[in-house]
């Protein structure tokens, strides 16, 4: 997602303020002592040292209980005394989101249940319910199967195959009787029914496309308002949560709107929800609005990092697979 290439004097002043927020930011975190996380796998132990939250300051917790408030500019030092501006709010979601993308890429494999609504072509699909596996090393695997909608589906994809092509199994009748396809992961039949190839199916995946435009906006000084919300659980896990809101497209030409909810403990995205542009929103409600231009609606359940597979698992001759 691009938003123009800022002049030479524009980089100067943008790449200043940026310094001067991340070194607030820095003050903010080491002011605070971190709080040892809430779960411990052992599993999960071994790829990481230990599991800490990254600190919030005092200040952020009073926006999340008034979202409300206002927030003071960003000048000099973040102190307690001070609220958080909308940069700063953002950069605190940029580091929690790279810190759960480097968990991420520690761990050999992971399953969740994916829910996941989409709108392609002008159409909103029914909520579908997923379960997935997601194998990092030594290789990337994925293997999807439908719980509802096309129940039975099931999605396949290897980077071990010579032809890094994605298996498609129908489900109901036409599974029975229809041969498994091999498409094109990023093809116009694949790409037909999602908006990112399964190339990019995870948390990871997530995790850095999110951490990829927050962290252009900062650089470029996109003009968004960033507040930090009530804590929520997402599948009983406590999680930070923050809304990102646009002034135009001209700030984002696709997102409008963007709710991001973190995990508490391993800080990576359980839930995104974002929403673009209409120019039919006169006489609608802020609910109707957001319903009529929801594009992406994400969240995983049933998480479990300690989870190991084999090379089976991302094999269509695996038996269970009938592929």
């Amino acid at each position: 997602m691009s938003h123009g290439r800022p002049s030479g004097g524009a980089r100067h002043h943008n790449a200043a303020a940026f310094l001067a927020i991340s070194t607030s930011a820095f003050i903010a975190f080491s002011c605070f002592d971190p709080v040892p996380a809430g779960e411990d796998l052992p599993e999960v132990r071994e790829t990481r040292a230990a599991l800490v939250d990254v600190p919030v300051p005092p200040e952020a917790s009073s926006i999340a209980s008034d979202p409300a408030a206002p927030l003071i500019p960003n000048e000099g030092t973040v102190t307690s005394e001070q609220a958080l501006s909308d940069q700063e709010t953002a950069l605190f979601c940029l580091l929690m989101l790279e810190d759960g993308s480097r968990f991420l890429r520690n761990l050999n494999s992971y399953s969740a249940v994916f829910h996941k609504q989409e709108r392609i072509g002008g159409d909103l699909s029914d909520l579908q319910q997923i379960d997935l596996k997601v194998r990092h090393t030594p290789s990337f695997g994925v293997y999807m199967k439908w719980r509802n909608g096309d129940k039975g589906r099931q999605v396949l994809f290897n980077t071990d195959d010579e032809d890094r092509r994605m298996v498609v199994k129908l489900g109901g009748l036409k599974g029975k009787f229809l041969p498994a396809l091999k498409l094109d992961p990023e093809g116009t039949q694949a790409m037909s029914e999602a908006r990112y190839p399964v190339t990019k199916a995870g948390l990871l995946a997530m995790a850095e496309r999110i951490v990829e435009l927050r962290r252009e906006e900062l650089n470029q000084g996109v003009p968004v308002t960033c507040r930090r919300l009530p804590m929520e659980e997402v599948d009983e896990r406590q999680c930070h949560c923050f809304l990102f809101e646009y002034p135009s497209r001209d700030a984002s030409p696709l997102y409008r709107k963007s709710l991001v909810l973190i995990d508490k403990t391993y800080h990576v995205p359980m839930k995104v929800v974002n929403h673009t542009w209409t120019d039919e929103q006169e006489g609608l409600t802020a609910e109707q609005l957001d319903e009529n231009t929801l594009i992406e609606n994400y969240s995983f359940s049933s998480l479990n990092f300690g989870r190991e597979f084999v090379a089976e698992d991302f094999s269509r001759d695996n038996p269970q697979y009938r592929m």
